[in-house]
């Protein structure tokens, strides 16, 4: 395989399916992925995926379990697929100008790992969740300074990955190695200055609408563990200061290929 991504969640069902059809459309092509003590049905959203083989959840009930939920997908599949994307399920991994992810990172292949910035989305003017997709509905997002974006997450070559570093944004190399930016400038760490999103970019929908916001503040993070982790005063909450539609142009084929989903 040329692309996988790995991610730990906890009572995402409702985002999953269109998480993952997402990523199948730009060249996803298994998920590795811990149920951090789900109470939701997250079976069902995910059924025609498992049904394929295309994803494998593994229980992982530990708190704060994220980095070595990362660790242990290292060492499972370290053979099986050319590079892991480690992401969260609210967050979209894709190229802007509409080239598929597997083409795009041909041109990292003498790297161990590359190093992607985000784009933060706030609110978008919801209260409540809305009816259409998460990717059709959030276009309001922070802008292209705000620091966070600077925060990459990783791509890796898992036979040359050691490990999860310190947090879950990049990763420990073989032979003290660094990632590469999409521009192909070394990123040594967490950051990436400046936080361009050209070729590669995550879209992070960081609160949604506010009352699932409200939610996530409650609910203790893979990283953080403690609730108090998420604060009503958290300096990553963006501004809808920026309307974005760039990852609209897979929007159709997306509600399609959900349509056709079994229920």
């Amino acid at each position: 395989m040329e692309l996988a991504v790995c991610a730990i969640f906890r009572n995402e069902a409702p985002y999953l399916a269109e998480w993952a059809t997402f990523h199948r459309l730009v060249g996803v092509e298994r998920f590795y992925l811990y149920d951090n003590r789900s109470a939701d049905d997250w079976r069902a959203a995910l059924a025609p995926e498992l049904a394929e083989g295309v994803a494998k959840v593994i229980d992982w009930p530990h708190e704060r379990g994220q980095l070595s939920a990362y660790a242990d997908c290292l060492d499972r599949h370290r053979t099986d697929t050319r590079w892991i994307a480690f992401i969260d399920i609210d967050e979209f991994l894709f190229s802007p100008p509409g080239r598929s992810l597997p083409d795009v990172l041909r041109g990292f292949r003498t790297w161990p790992g590359v190093a992607v910035c985000s784009r933060y989305f706030g609110f978008g003017g919801w209260d409540e969740p809305p009816d259409g997709l998460v990717t059709e509905s959030y276009l309001m997002r922070a802008p292209d300074d705000f620091e966070p974006n600077t925060w990459v997450k990783s791509i890796v070559f898992p036979r040359v990955t050691k490990a999860p570093a310190d947090i879950p944004h990049h990763f420990l190399y073989r032979d003290a190695r660094p990632a590469a930016g999409e521009d192909g400038a070394p990123v040594d760490g967490a950051d990436r200055i400046p936080p361009t999103a050209d070729l590669l970019r995550i879209n992070h929908y960081y609160t949604r609408s506010r009352a699932e916001y409200a939610r996530k503040l409650g609910m203790p993070s893979g990283w953080g563990g403690r609730a108090e982790h998420l604060r009503t005063d958290d300096p990553r909450l963006p501004p809808d200061d920026v309307r974005d539609e760039s990852i609209l142009r897979w929007v159709p084929i997306l509600k399609r290929e959900l349509s056709e989903r079994p229920t």
